[in-house]
């Protein structure tokens, strides 16, 4: 495996030297980039970890179906902390299947937002036909130009990182382990999967609060979009469950502390009662090909990546633009990055948290952009299933997104029981709804005022 790793290095910086290094044989010097004529871009694999289950179609099940991965955390006693719910995916649903190959070294000092990272993207890469069920490439496969834009909020910090400070305060320097600058720093992610997989082409971390994962997700459809990788593994990964994550939501105030009792209860986005978040963790990954590639290894397009945008409001750190106009910049943004009018959009898969003034300005952006057609586009969010998973949110998000588009069927969302008449959006909830959906619209905003937008299109679509 490691000569056929080498092979695929040396064969990767070749395709990049014959790409990069023009020479104009008159003057012989260098002459600028080619022109790019835009390609496009499809999907054409799916993976994730989530609290409802270790896969992407796990996961689509459960959504569709009204569950909630949402559970009372053992040891948070309501005492000490305000919210004693989360959206945590069990340490056994972490299969490690693609690490182990790596040996137990490996295996022991990668951490475990790596690891999530790495089962989701080997489960879309995978799915997309790109590997074998070993992991490896599959026949007639070349991924060495392929690269990854994967995003985190919080790497290893909480997991990696105040642990070996524990060590150091209390033991001494000479105590810290030499691994640790190679476990916790948040590109350590995109290492993993690049390394493991052989993807030796673009490379990228964002780190944009709750906007990561779609913005991720764009990043990685620009770099194909315009010439500059034929395949990316695209998304983003979560590892929060250490409980000083949690004490600092609870000192926001920006979590919901009324369904300690009930945490199937607790997430009500959009919800007239709606009184914060709940954390969540797990990964999305979506593998992105230039559609002319995909076509012509026969692979099975899920849909297409059309637009992308993305903005800040510049407003305030916590809270959003209470009017909605940096978010909906971002939706317009995206709009017309895919050349499309608002008309055209069918569905919208909302952020939606659960806070009271984030759906606010959610919902009045999806007002100022879609106008008079807003009250009749189905919106749902699935934070009711899931929690809030920070960074990995909005890739989780578009992974059921694609699903949407290819089955149908948009689903619930939880929890929902009373509309909030300053909302007055058609939230499906109580259960499934078919629908026949052609192009729809991927919100993802975060602290900072980031704000992010996908449009995505049925495979096959076509402007006209």
């Amino acid at each position: 495996m490691a000569q056929a790793r080498d092979a695929n290095r040396h064969r990767g910086n070749e395709t990049e030297a014959n790409r990069d290094r023009r020479v104009d044989p008159d003057l012989g010097a260098w002459s600028g980039p080619p022109a790019i004529q835009p390609r496009r871009v499809v999907v054409t694999g799916l993976g994730a970890v989530t609290s409802l289950g270790a896969t992407a179609a796990e996961t689509w099940r459960g959504v569709v179906a009204g569950e909630t991965g949402i559970r009372r955390v053992a040891g948070l006693e309501p005492g000490t902390h305000g919210c004693t719910v989360r959206g945590d995916v069990p340490d056994a649903s972490i299969s490690d299947r693609f690490l182990a190959s790596l040996g137990p070294k490996v295996a022991r000092n990668t951490s475990r937002f790596s690891r999530l990272a790495l089962e989701a993207a080997g489960e879309a890469l995978l799915d997309a036909g790109l590997i074998d069920a070993a992991g490896n490439p599959a026949p007639g496969a070349d991924l060495a130009d392929g690269g990854a834009s994967l995003g985190t909020c919080l790497g290893g910090t909480h997991d990696d990182l105040l642990p070996a400070y524990d060590v150091f305060r209390d033991r001494g320097p000479n105590r810290i382990s030499p691994h640790l600058h190679v476990m916790f720093p948040h590109n350590l992610a995109a290492y993993a999967v690049q390394y493991r997989f052989g993807l030796f082409g673009p490379s990228s971390t964002v780190v944009t609060a709750c906007a990561t994962g779609s913005q991720a997700i764009g990043d990685a459809f620009h770099a194909i979009k315009y010439g500059r990788a034929p395949l990316m593994v695209a998304g983003a990964t979560e590892s929060d469950e250490h409980p000083f994550f949690l004490a600092g939501f609870t000192a926001m105030r920006a979590l919901v502390t009324d369904s300690n009792d009930d945490p199937a209860a607790a997430s009500r986005p959009f919800d007239a009662s709606r009184a914060g978040f709940v954390l969540g963790e797990g990964a999305g990954m979506l593998i992105l090909e230039e559609r002319g590639r995909a076509l012509a290894r026969g692979a099975h397009m899920y849909a297409e990546i059309v637009g992308y945008g993305t903005s800040n409001d510049g407003f305030h750190p916590i809270a959003p633009q209470p009017d909605g106009l940096g978010a909906a910049r971002a939706i317009r943004t995206a709009l017309n990055d895919a050349g499309i009018s608002p008309d055209r959009i069918d569905h919208v898969n909302a952020h939606a948290a659960s806070t009271p003034a984030g759906d606010l300005a959610e919902a009045r952006a999806i007002h100022a952009v879609f106008g008079p057609r807003a009250p009749e586009i189905p919106v749902t969010s699935i934070k009711g299933a899931v929690g809030h998973c920070m960074g990995a949110a909005g890739a989780i998000e578009t992974v059921v997104a694609v699903r949407s588009l290819t089955d149908g069927c948009i689903p619930p969302t939880r929890n929902f029981r009373t509309p909030d008449p300053e909302i007055g959006l058609d939230i499906v909830h109580g259960e499934a709804r078919a629908a026949d959906l052609r192009l729809i619209t991927k919100h993802s905003f975060g602290l900072g005022g980031q704000n992010a937008c996908l449009v995505l299109g049925r495979a096959g679509w076509e402007l006209g």
